[in-house]
C-alpha cells in the first residue's frame, strides 16, 4: 500500500509540470515600451504577431524587424505562521523575436514572424519545504507563423497567420520517501501544435486606429519525453512509476482576443490603448502519462487546475522630439487567472503591476533602433494549495530590458 500511495502522490505532483506556460508579451521592443500596446502599430513587420491585418499597412515594401530581452524574475515565499521563507534564484530569460514581411503589390502583404510566446524559467533552493513540487524549472514554447495580410481600401485590411508551435521542457524536483530524496527529471525538446491568428484594421484618418485580432487555442503535445530517476531505493525500484522512463501531456495553451486603439492627440504624440482577453479557462485538468518505452506499462494521473480567464489592460503614449527619436511610456495590469486553491509553485502567479518605458531612435532611412526598460511587481497573494497542502504568502517582481533594430526599404 505504501508504495502504490508513493507512486500515485509522484504522478500527481507530476502533472503540474507544464501548468504555469504562461504568457510572455514581448514580440517587440516598441510595443513593450508602450505597455505591450501592439493591434495599431505597424511602422514594421513586428505587427504580424499581434495583428496580421497590420501588415497590409506597413508602408515599406520589405520590412524586417529583429530583437531580444531580458528577464530577470525574482519570487519570494513565506509561511505565515512559522516565517520560514524560500527564494528564487533564476537565470536570466532571454526572449527573442524576428519578423519579416514583403509587399508584392501596395495592397497584398505576405511575411513570417518567429517569436517565443509562452515560458517560465525559476529556479528553488533544494531544500525548501516544496521541493516535491518543483527545484528548477524550464519551459520555452516557439511560434513560427507565416502571415498574410490585404488591403481592400485606403481604411480596412484583414490579415490571417498560420501558427506552429515547437516547445521544450526542462523540470526537476525531489520527493522524500522513506528518509530518501528521490530526484525526478523530466525532459522534452520536441513538443508541438498547431494553431491559427486573425485580425482586421480599420484606419480612418491619420490620427485614429482601431485594431482586432484573435489567436486561437494551441494543444501542444509532448511525446516521448525523457525521464530520468536518481537515489531511488531498491525497495521501490521495480514499482512504478520508478521503472518509467517516458512520458507524454497535451499543454494547452489560451486563445486571445485583443481590440485596440490609438488616437493622435497632435502631430508629435499618439496615445495607445489595448484590452485582452485569455481563455485560460481551458485549464480545467491536465493528464500526464508516464510509461515505460519498452513493456508500455504506466501510470496516467489527471490534476485540476479550474484557471480563471483574465483581462489584460495596457496603455502607451509615444512623443516624438525630433525627426530621429521618440521617447515612450506605458502600463499595464495583468489579473493572475490562477485560484489561490491552485496556485503552484513551478509557476507563481500572482496580479501584475507594470511600468514600461523606451526610446526608439531612426539612424536613417533605412533603420530604426529602439530599446526598452520596464519594472513589473507583483501583488502580494495568500496561497492555499488544496492538492499538495502547501500554504503561505507570495510575492514577486521582474526587471526586463531589451533592444530592437528594424529594417525598412521603401
Amino acid at each position: 500500500m505504501k508504495r502504490i500511495y508513493f507512486a500515485l502522490a509522484f504522478i500527481g505532483l507530476s502533472a503540474s509540470v507544464f501548468a504555469g506556460g504562461y504568457r510572455v508579451a514581448l514580440q517587440g521592443v516598441r510595443q513593450a515600451a508602450l505597455g505591450g500596446t501592439s493591434a495599431t502599430q505597424t511602422r514594421d513587420a513586428s505587427v504580424a504577431f499581434y495583428n496580421p491585418a497590420g501588415l497590409a499597412f506597413v508602408e515599406s515594401k520589405l520590412s524586417i524587424a529583429v530583437g531580444g530581452f531580458g528577464v530577470a524574475t525574482d519570487v519570494k515565499w513565506q509561511d505565515p505562521l512559522t516565517l520560514q521563507s524560500s527564494k528564487t534564484d533564476n537565470d536570466l530569460g532571454t526572449p527573442m523575436y524576428l519578423a519579416v514581411s514583403y509587399k508584392p503589390t501596395d495592397d497584398l502583404a505576405v511575411g513570417v514572424s518567429v517569436s517565443t510566446p509562452f515560458g517560465s524559467s525559476l529556479t528553488w533552493p533544494n531544500d525548501w519545504p516544496n521541493r516535491a513540487n518543483i527545484t528548477h524549472i524550464k519551459l520555452q514554447a516557439f511560434n513560427v507563423q507565416p502571415t498574410i495580410a490585404y488591403r481592400f481600401t485606403d481604411w480596412f485590411s484583414v490579415g490571417a497567420g498560420f501558427i506552429y508551435t515547437h516547445g521544450t521542457a526542462h523540470l526537476e524536483k525531489v520527493q522524500t520517501v522513506a528518509g530518501n530524496d528521490i530526484g525526478l527529471k523530466l525532459k522534452d525538446n520536441d513538443a508541438h501544435g498547431l494553431g491559427f491568428s486573425i485580425g482586421a484594421m480599420f484606419k480612418p484618418g491619420e490620427k485614429f486606429g482601431l485594431g482586432i485580432s484573435y489567436r486561437s487555442n494551441v494543444d501542444v503535445k509532448a511525446n516521448k519525453g525523457n525521464i530520468t530517476w536518481s537515489n531511488v531505493p531498491n525497495g521501490l525500484s521495480t514499482t512504478a512509476p520508478f521503472t518509467t522512463d517516458k512520458w507524454n501531456t497535451v499543454l494547452p495553451l489560451p486563445s486571445e482576443f485583443t481590440v485596440g486603439v490609438s488616437y493622435k492627440i497632435t502631430p508629435k504624440f499618439e496615445m495607445f490603448g489595448d484590452v485582452v482577453w485569455a481563455n485560460w479557462t481551458r485549464y480545467k485538468s491536465l493528464d500526464i502519462n508516464l510509461y515505460d518505452e519498452a513493456t508500455g506499462a504506466g501510470i496516467t494521473s489527471s490534476s485540476k487546475k479550474n484557471w480563471k480567464d483574465n483581462t489584460i489592460y495596457r496603455v502607451g503614449a509615444e512623443y516624438t522630439f525630433t525627426d530621429r527619436l521618440q521617447g515612450r511610456l506605458g502600463y499595464y495590469f495583468d489579473k493572475s487567472p490562477v485560484p489561490g486553491s491552485y496556485w503552484s509553485s513551478e509557476t507563481p502567479s500572482t496580479n501584475l503591476h507594470a511600468i514600461t518605458g523606451g526610446i526608439g531612435y531612426r539612424l536613417n532611412d533605412f533603420f530604426y533602433v529602439d530599446v526598452y526598460g520596464g519594472y513589473v511587481q507583483g501583488e502580494e497573494r495568500h496561497i492555499n494549495n488544496i492538492a499538495d497542502n502547501f500554504i503561505g504568502d507570495v510575492r514577486l517582481r521582474a526587471i526586463n530590458f531589451g533592444i530592437g533594430l528594424t529594417y525598412n526599404l521603401k
